[in-house]
């Protein structure tokens, strides 16, 4: 039996004058994003009579706002009982990864309280997403094959030649919501433009215990080395999706995600508001790219407007191929979608320890000194954010879309090894790396 959470994290979808995003017919896309979006003095009066009912709330959002109370606050406002929920075996969730929701046979209804019935549509908690890593650092260093930052992951994205052009993706800003952004020695030493900062609902932007997100962002840094990076420390995935996107980035890399997109399901409604958050986004003109997981059954990596990233590895006689690792699989929710799109460098079951990164001391992630050696798709998607982040520097006119169409179609075809879900690599796009392991050298090449 997990423990049960002291405080609740909540979207609070508000009403539009339009449908209702939950609507049976509803369907949102690009195209009709508008048709969903509230008015803002609707927004700014739901958030206030929540506050004035003892919710504290976060943010306003375009779609929703984000809030928290205590748990048995948000049972009695609700009434409703939170209870204990498991992801299904095939969904490969971590094995202490417990969620915590109302049951669908649970009562549920929308509180009355100054009219509030009239101003919301749901309210679904927002659970912590699973980090697309390996799950523990290796016992020894020099036991095997590792790569480094930024030397290694630079040749091998073929960002070294970008670089040598003196592309470095420079006055571009990307951000990457985390687990934190500890500002490494190893950061300063390499002069990056370095910035973190906290969502509303998270605390002390300048640690990070776990080590997930000061780690993967070397992988970004490695391949874009002139970008302004801005790290969100997350809490609430929603909160912390919408805060990068507020920075106004060209570019944001999320490793984490949800398994939950599997065979004979449909997404659920707590995933509505992030979904949401993502559309808008993109619709804004921001690349945005997700890991696919690995083994999962990645969401938002599975929604066709973002760029979807699985891996491929490289050994020391660089030899290429697809990793049993990472993710791949054909989206029940968006028909037509095969994940992923294209792939980053990741390593091998069954711990993938192939990258040995920074990370604040005594994080959970150390293996030594202020360092670790651990790689995913978690490590893949920030690779391609900055291979994205070098194409913006040569045309900061290029839309999402044809973003992903340039390294697509640019990649290094692999065409061994194959992926988590047994689809096998081979000549041209394939289910197990998509189009093939990113080459930032030909992308750029195509666009200069």
């Amino acid at each position: 039996m997990a423990d049960r959470p002291e405080v609740v994290n909540f979207e609070v979808v508000v009403r539009s004058d339009g449908p209702s995003v939950f609507g049976e017919d509803a369907f949102v896309g690009l195209d009709n994003l508008s048709d969903f979006r509230p008015s803002p003095g609707t927004s700014i009066e739901a958030a206030r009579k929540l506050r004035g009912n003892g919710i504290t709330v976060h943010e306003i959002g375009a779609f929703s706002i984000s809030a928290a109370c205590p748990t048995e606050k948000f049972e009695d406002f609700f009434g409703t009982r939170l209870s204990e929920y498991r992801l299904p075996s095939e969904a490969n969730a971590p094995d202490d990864y417990v969620l915590h929701a109302p049951g669908k046979d649970d009562p549920w209804k929308l509180p009355a309280a100054d009219g509030l019935d009239g101003l919301i549509d749901r309210a679904y908690i927002q659970h912590p997403p699973i980090l697309f890593q390996e799950r523990r650092i290796p016992p020894f260093w020099g036991d095997k094959f590792r790569l480094r930052v930024p030397v290694d992951v630079a040749q091998l994205m073929g960002a070294s030649a970008v670089h040598r052009l003196g592309i470095t993706g420079a006055g571009v800003r990307v951000a990457m919501p985390d687990t934190g952004f500890y500002h490494h020695p190893y950061f300063v030493d390499q002069g990056y433009n370095f910035l973190a900062v906290a969502a509303a609902d998270a605390l002390d932007h300048t640690s990070d215990t776990h080590g997930h997100g000061t780690g993967e962002c070397a992988n970004l840094l490695a391949v874009a080395p002139g970008i302004n990076f801005v790290g969100v420390k997350m809490n609430n995935p929603t909160l912390a999706f919408r805060t990068a996107a507020d920075l106004r980035p060209d570019v944001i890399t999320c490793s984490w995600g949800y398994s939950v997109d599997l065979p004979n399901t449909s997404m659920p409604n707590f995933l509505i508001p992030l979904y949401l958050a993502v559309l808008d986004a993109v619709s804004r003109g921001i690349i945005v790219c997700f890991s696919a997981g690995n083994g999962h059954f990645g969401f938002p990596g599975s929604m066709p407007e973002v760029i979807s990233v699985g891996g491929a590895t490289v050994d020391e006689q660089l030899n290429y191929s697809a990793t049993a690792y990472t993710s791949c699989f054909d989206s029940t929710w968006f028909p037509g979608r095969q994940v992923p799109d294209i792939s980053g460098l990741c390593g091998e079951p069954p711990t993938a320890d192939y990258i040995t990164l920074p990370v604040q001391e005594n994080a959970a992630l150390e293996q030594q000194d202020g360092w670790g050696a651990f790689s995913g798709t978690s490590a893949a998607s920030p690779m391609v954010a900055g291979v994205c982040a070098l194409l913006k520097e040569v045309d900061g006119t290029l839309a999402p879309a044809e973003v992903k169409n340039l390294l697509k179609y640019t990649a290094r075809d692999i065409v061994g090894g194959q992926c988590a879900h047994g689809r096998q690599a081979q000549p041209g796009p394939d289910g197990a790396t998509g189009f093939g392991l990113v080459d930032a050298h030909r992308a750029v090449e195509a666009v200069i």
